[in-house]
């Protein structure tokens, strides 16, 4: 094994001396890169801790977001993970309304089961005034068959997300995400890509049938056009919307930060999700050795993350469960991570 390669970040490497200047705050790898186009202006900054099940996601996102809460950072720290760790870490309940943990730090959990119900509920008023026409035919049997679709605990993690993205639009905070084990979201960060080719398909079937049949969907009021075709208008909403949420995958203001162990299982994942998340063009900025043993990076990973920035969370001798234990676990270990 050799010593990571900072690759001219400027602070304090494992094992060594700071380089900071009298006066000059430290980096963190955690931090948003300005950006010129729309999509890296998106606000607010966010990050994912995303990983294998057990390499301590939710416990370094906690370390994490303690950390920039302690700079006068506010910081929403979000649990998407269905197990919901945070409320162990902290010693606190939580729920789908923000609780202060301290300061500059609050935490939400998402309910999963509650988005479900929200969307199966909007899409059943969706159908029901879409084909308002068809009411004689039973619909009600294809509501009751949508509560079993697959898919559908994705969807509801994306529109819970989606109501975070919108109620903290422009605001000066950075969301962090402390997200599900790998299968979920790795299904989570694919479905706006995946739904945007089927939305855009289907709307080039609608206009295919609208074509045929010769049926007039817009009329002209005076200079006004109106769109009568509510299936259509729905779907270029959609497809709007969706748009909106890929791109804040892929924008600048957004840093995913895979959480790895030593052991060659974690490595093995962790190589997989790197792979699956470049297929559908989203990168990862950093990577996270947990419960590290010594300063040096692993020969495979440095080799596998050449373009990454690599950080080191110590295993810790004492158990991390509550905010002055997060505390103590970062004061003892301020020379690690925070370059």
């Amino acid at each position: 094994m050799r010593p990571p390669a900072w690759r001219g970040h400027r602070g304090i490497r494992p094992g060594g001396k700071s380089e900071l200047k009298k006066g000059q705050k430290p980096l963190t790898c955690f931090s948003a890169s300005s950006a010129n186009s729309a999509v890296n202006e998106m606000k607010p900054e966010l990050q994912f801790f995303i990983g294998k099940g057990g390499v301590g996601k939710s416990t370094t996102s906690a370390i994490t977001s303690v950390h920039l809460s302690r700079n006068s950072r506010d910081i929403l720290l979000v649990s998407m993970d269905p197990a919901h760790n945070q409320r162990d870490i902290f010693q606190q309940d939580f729920g789908e309304k923000p609780q202060r943990v301290a300061n500059h730090l609050v935490v939400k959990e998402v309910d999963v089961d509650y988005w479900i119900e929200k969307y199966l509920k909007e899409t059943e008023r969706t159908i029901k005034q879409t084909y308002s026409y068809e009411s004689a035919f039973n619909l009600q049997n294809y509501f009751n068959v949508l509560q079993f679709s697959p898919g559908l605990e994705e969807y509801a993690l994306l529109l819970a997300f989606d109501n975070i993205i919108h109620t903290f639009e422009d605001k000066d905070i950075i969301i962090i995400f402390d997200m599900a084990p790998t299968a979920l979201t790795l299904r989570f960060f694919s479905l706006p890509f995946i739904t945007l080719i089927w939305l855009e398909e289907l709307l080039k079937l609608r206009d295919q049938i609208y074509a045929k049949k010769e049926i007039i969907s817009k009329i002209k009021i005076g200079r006004t056009q109106i769109e009568q075709d509510k299936v259509k208008a729905k779907l270029e909403f959609l497809i709007h919307n969706y748009e909106h949420l890929r791109d804040h995958s892929i924008s600048a203001a957004t840093k995913i930060n895979l959480v790895m162990n030593t052991d060659r299982l974690s490595f093995s994942e962790a190589f997989r999700i790197k792979k699956k998340l470049k297929d559908i063009g989203i990168t990862i900025d950093s990577v996270i050795i947990n419960k590290a043993q010594s300063n040096e990076v692993p020969d495979k990973v440095q080799d596998e993350f050449n373009n990454q920035k690599i950080a080191l969370f110590p295993l810790s001798s004492k158990s991390l469960l509550g905010y002055k234990a997060i505390n103590e676990y970062i004061d003892e270990n301020n020379e690690i991570y925070f370059f």
